[in-house]
């Protein structure tokens, strides 16, 4: 279950990225059909007759809307009703009692606190609470350090967390059907709040499991090195010359372009999605996409230009020899990334080179490496 979980999931976080690279504002077609049928009658509610999208660092939404919503920013509040599937990416989520979304919730958020009533709820989360009005009429899936159950949930839940409490005066049946949780250690559960049957996964962490964990992960780091290094070499077959000189003479420079690239994109990507009201998320989107291509093969361009230098140094001329030198460069980065505390640090300034590599490299066309012939 927590495989389809989050499955699930992550389409719908694929499906939130898609829409917002598709965004269009309401048409003048949209507001015509709602201004003929808002004057029928007297109604202090606004209506929204299509999907609607949300990009703001704080937004209410108090309308109705016959539609999807797509919600993005630090605080996201509903408080009117929807009448297809919320989705929100935001640190903090929050659902009042007057709420009802007709559909289901694809959550990934800081904090989420729901009061109103839905169908399903699949969500990721540091802390979840559903309070004593909420209503979920179907099931709970739910992955987070802290989850709260108060409410009514009408079918099964199935939770991932460190953390489980019920409602201490609870005189109802919380879960009507069956109770399904992974934790590291079982929790005591109260007679009166689940219906059906309670199930306990406990969480298991062998050392052969970590060993091969590791392994695994540095057989598809191998592979993928392997992968981009050949590509490199077909289409740029100098660019592990024009690589190695870069780190040799320019590292410096490399790193603070790697890291203005890096942080200039999330920032740039931040703005159009909250000042262009979607007019750039397709922009944003695209930029997004970008940084995630050029930093996923960043550590192995940086093995490609430590790797050659070790070549050149040793008068190693034979291309597999330079190859195997590269992955192995990479694949102990990788290694490196598991020790805890420094791991990750160092793997990141890697990255960065590696991105500062790329953008000198693309800058300046010419070869870096000077002919010895005009030595």
């Amino acid at each position: 279950m927590k495989t389809k979980f989050t499955v699930k999931l992550f389409l719908c976080l694929v499906a939130l990225l898609t829409v917002c690279s598709t965004f269009v504002l309401a048409t003048d077609t949209n507001e015509t059909n709602a201004n003929e049928i808002l004057a029928t009658y007297e109604t202090n509610d606004s209506f929204v007759f299509s999907n609607m999208y949300v990009f703001e660092n704080e937004s209410e939404i108090s309308q109705v809307v016959d539609g999807n919503v797509f919600a993005f920013g630090g605080t996201i509040s509903i408080t009117g009703e929807i009448y297809g599937d919320l989705f929100v990416m935001a640190n903090s989520l929050t659902v009042s009692e007057d709420a009802i979304i007709h559909g289901n919730i694809f959550v990934c958020a800081n904090e989420v606190s729901f009061s109103g009533i839905t169908s399903d709820i699949y969500g990721m989360a540091t802390n979840f609470t559903l309070e004593a009005s909420g209503i979920v009429a179907r099931d709970v899936y739910i992955t987070s350090s802290s989850v709260n159950l108060n409410g009514q949930i009408g079918r099964d839940a199935f939770l991932s967390t460190e953390s489980l409490a019920f409602a201490s005066d609870a005189e109802e049946v919380i879960v009507q059907g069956n109770l399904s949780y992974t934790a590291e250690s079982e929790f005591s559960i109260p007679e009166n709040v689940v219906t059906g049957e309670v199930t306990y996964t406990p969480v298991q962490v062998e050392p052969a499991d970590i060993a091969w964990t590791i392994i695994s992960s540095l057989l598809t780091t191998a592979i993928f090195a392997l992968a981009v290094i050949a590509l490199i070499l077909w289409i740029v077959p100098n660019f592990k010359n024009r690589a190695s000189t870069i780190i040799a003479k320019k590292s410096w420079l490399s790193f603070g372009l790697g890291l203005l690239v890096f942080f200039g994109i999330i920032l740039v990507a931040f703005l159009l999605l909250l000042f262009t009201y979607g007019y750039g998320a397709s922009i944003a989107v695209a930029l997004i996409g970008f940084l995630v291509l050029i930093y996923a093969i960043a550590n192995t361009v940086f093995g490609m230009a430590v790797g050659n230098l070790i070549a050149n140094k040793f008068n190693w001329n034979k291309t597999w020899i330079f190859i195997l030198l590269s992955v192995l460069v990479v694949v102990i980065i990788d290694l490196i990334s598991y020790i805890p505390y420094i791991g990750g640090p160092i793997s990141f300034i890697t990255s960065v080179l590696g991105i500062g590599i790329i953008c000198i490299n693309a800058y300046k066309r010419k070869d870096l490496v000077q002919d010895k012939s005009t030595n």
